[in-house]
């Protein structure tokens, strides 16, 4: 992106209009017209941050003073961080001495993060591009832009400045972290430490793991909603409930993605005891058995020691299988399974592996045990990435910066598998 595009990009962001002199720039609330200025500024610092070192959502520069400098956006919770404010409002200041280091949390974020957000702001959803979350965000901050405008109702000519804009805009939190000159200290290990350090002793987050938290876009992974909806006819288990409340209700993919596993693994000892009981009674029912046939015998005697090698002490079996049996036994169609996923939702599973866990891709012109098959490989390895931080197996976990964007597009395919056994597994009321 180029210097010119980006203004551009903001100028129709915030609707700011072009006067005939070609000199100044025109913010139109109702009739009312605000200067804007300082765009020199804006587009002098967009120049400056193409030599400025980033990492995540942390970025590094030296202030006036030479000294190091790293920043990052922290979670801008009002009510658990008037907790770490003096009497006078103001962000408490940490430094540290012996190492030379100095922290500062406060909502006075600089102009180099202001512009660099909206620099990756404009590079993750192009301004130009009418996808649903594009026009989401761009609504979204517009609207906060406007409020900005309200108190300038009666004041013709009142100048503001962009930045000024784009400051109310996103109403970001940032943690500075400076270094003293000579100071041996690792920023990036210096933000670790003070974040965990927040954490602890005000037991509340501070960590953003993506640029929509930043920005402060709601999360909208459900699908549209119906609000015509007749009276329950069925009975659910209350259990599977508690666990698809909480689904529903967090806002963090990790937290769904499991709540809805816990709904599946619920039936897992079930369904497992279940099949092989079956498979042995089966065996022996069947017209060609033969009590007196000892290789008969022995082929059925084979299985179990082979199934039961993959049961645990407590009975339950091996994880994988039993996510295979509880498929197999309540998703009944795949058709209507399909069904209840978008059309893009069925081309993204069909196209894309899950990179983190190495989740299977799901052909959906397979017969019914392939894409079940593919299904639970999806899932199960997912679920393993989530639940597992090894760190001879870093390739295949999950880290919440780096994949959290790409768990949500799973919440879709699980919520679907939750929701089937819920439903299947219910009675009629009365």
């Amino acid at each position: 992106m180029l210097g010119n595009e980006f203004i551009e990009d903001l100028f129709t962001l915030f609707r700011i209009k072009e006067s005939e002199d070609a000199l100044k720039y025109i913010k139109l609330y109702k009739a009312q017209r605000i200067e804007v200025i300082g765009i020199d500024r804006v587009l002098q610092l967009f120049n400056e941050i193409e030599n400025i070192t980033e990492n995540k959502f942390t970025i590094y520069y030296k202030n006036t003073e030479g000294k190091e400098v790293a920043e990052v956006a922290v979670s801008n919770d009002y009510y658990q961080h008037r907790r770490f404010v003096d009497d006078e409002g103001i962000y408490r200041k940490i430094e540290d001495i012996d190492n030379q280091i100095k922290y500062e949390m406060s909502e006075e974020v600089t102009d180099y993060y202001i512009v660099w957000l909206y620099k990756k702001m404009f590079e993750k959803y192009p301004i130009r591009l009418r996808t649903e979350m594009t026009q989401r965000m761009h609504a979204l901050l517009s609207n906060r832009s406007n409020m900005r405008y309200i108190r300038y109702e009666s004041d013709e000519g009142k100048e503001i400045t962009l930045l000024n804009i784009m400051r109310k805009a996103v109403n970001c939190t940032s943690l500075k972290v400076t270094k003293q000159q000579g100071s041996k200290i690792n920023l990036d290990e210096a933000i670790d430490s003070f974040s965990y350090t927040y954490m602890c002793n005000m037991d509340s987050p501070i960590k953003m793991y993506s640029l929509e938290e930043i920005i402060g876009i709601p999360n909208r992974r459900q699908k549209a909603r119906n609000n015509d909806f007749e009276a329950p006819k069925r009975k659910y288990n209350s259990n599977l409930i508690d666990y698809y409340n909480l689904a529903v209700s967090s806002e963090d993919p990790f937290i769904s993605f499991i709540s809805y596993y816990h709904i599946i693994e619920y039936y897992f000892d079930e369904v497992y005891r279940e099949q092989q009981i079956n498979t042995l009674r089966n065996s022996i029912t069947s017209p060609r058995f033969s009590y007196k046939d000892d290789k008969q015998l022995f082929n059925i005697i084979d299985k179990i020691i082979k199934d039961n090698k993959l049961v645990r002490e407590n009975g339950s079996g091996n994880e994988q299988q039993s996510l295979n049996y509880v498929l197999n036994k309540y998703i009944y169609d795949c058709d209507e399974f399909k069904q209840r996923l978008t059309h893009e939702e069925l081309i993204f599973y069909q196209n894309n592996n899950v990179s983190f866990s190495t989740g299977d891709v799901i052909i959906w012109d397979k017969d019914k045990d392939k894409i079940l098959k593919a299904i639970s490989n999806r899932i199960y390895k997912t679920r393993n990435a989530l639940i597992h931080s090894k760190s001879s197996k870093k390739d295949v976990t999950y880290h919440p910066y780096l994949h959290k964007t790409e768990l949500e597009k799973e919440i879709s395919l699980i919520k679907t598998v939750a929701e089937y056994i819920i439903e299947n597994d219910s009675v009629h009321l009365g």
